[in-house]
């Protein structure tokens, strides 16, 4: 008997045991809380882009690198799809990079402007300022305000394209276009800036004021590459010879320049890349005190696109800009034709 009173208290509570079992089982879990989906980095953040003004050729009036500024920048804000930061001013470009990562800018764009006759020679840069590095460079013979203003649409698509944004931001163009602003805020007329571009193209009031004709230049053209030191240079004045290197070249040849500062005579290849009608240019510049004044000294180097050294000329002065002129001049006597 106890025997049979054991048995049915254990089959009772396997019974219970497994009733129980199954109520829970047959319980639905809880639905999951539901969370949000996380959002991919850049989305809804527009690119944010700092124009600073462009270098001009020494003797020429730095307004105009002002003015070509002011316009790019108004007219990539105009277009949209960006951010665009007022222009600064008394940046020295030594510090470009230091000063747009202040700022919080994603990409800055700068360039050079050499008056050529009724015209004037472009090269726009725009530079990555995570990493330093030049995305894109284009040089263009601009007449006119609308030709500059045009130069922005460009460099505009190639960042959107490195966002990854295409196409897809472009906006309708307003009607009026809004003037554009200075760094203090004050508003600048857009004929005010139209006609201090127009001073470089020999556009004047009271008649047409007779000007050289278009330089006919070579149909091989020149990559200028960094300039580097030879002795203890700062960096202010190597961005200065390479400025004055590019405009020096910029009166005798089509001139274009390099992202690639590793060193041109072995890069000269990747530097040319597809266009091989080219030769690559740089040099070293090098700084000696005579009767306690400062003499400049710069080597220029020209190389075919296969590395091969096409000449070397030496310029010495006073100053940067005349040691790299005498070896561009010397340069040109003996290759006009860039060959």
């Amino acid at each position: 008997m106890p025997e049979g009173s054991l048995l049915r208290r254990f089959l009772m509570t396997a019974l219970i045991s497994s009733s129980l079992a199954f109520a829970v089982g047959a319980t639905p879990p809880p639905p999951p809380v539901p969370t949000a989906a996380p959002v991919p980095a850049g989305i809804g953040q527009l690119p944010t882009v700092l124009v600073y003004p462009f270098d001009v050729q020494t003797g020429s009036d730095p307004r105009i690198g002002i003015a070509i500024g002011q316009i790019l920048a108004q007219e990539m804000a105009a277009a949209g799809g960006i951010t665009v930061l007022p222009v600064p001013q008394g940046i020295k470009r030594a510090n470009f990079l230091d000063n747009a990562h202040a700022a919080h800018a994603d990409f800055y764009i700068s360039g050079y402007v050499t008056p050529v006759g009724d015209s004037a020679a472009v090269v726009e840069q725009v530079v990555s300022v995570e990493s330093g590095v030049i995305l894109f460079s284009q040089t263009a013979q601009v007449a006119s305000v609308a030709d500059v203003a045009s130069q922005s649409l460009l460099a505009r698509e190639q960042i959107l394209a490195v966002v990854g944004r295409g196409t897809e931001n472009v906006q309708t163009r307003p009607t009026n276009t809004p003037a554009p602003t200075s760094t203090n805020g004050a508003q600048v007329p857009i004929q005010g800036l139209g006609s201090i571009v127009s001073s470089v193209f020999g556009k004047h009031k009271g008649g047409r004021t007779p000007t050289p004709g278009p330089v006919v230049k070579p149909s091989r053209g020149v990559i200028v590459a960094p300039v580097t030191a030879s002795g203890a240079i700062g960096s202010t004045d190597l961005t200065s010879a390479g400025r004055e290197l590019y405009f020096a070249m910029n009166t005798h040849y089509n001139v274009q320049m390099t992202s690639i500062t590793s060193n041109p005579q072995q890069s000269a290849d990747t530097i040319c890349g597809s266009n091989r009608d080219n030769t690559v240019a740089t040099g070293t510049l090098a700084a000696s005190s005579e009767h306690h004044k400062t003499q400049y000294q710069f080597d220029l180097f020209v190389y075919t696109c296969f590395g091969a050294t096409l000449a070397h000329h030496t310029g010495k002065a006073s100053t940067i800009k005349n040691a790299v002129n005498a070896a561009v001049l010397a340069y040109a006597t003996a290759h006009p034709d860039n060959s």
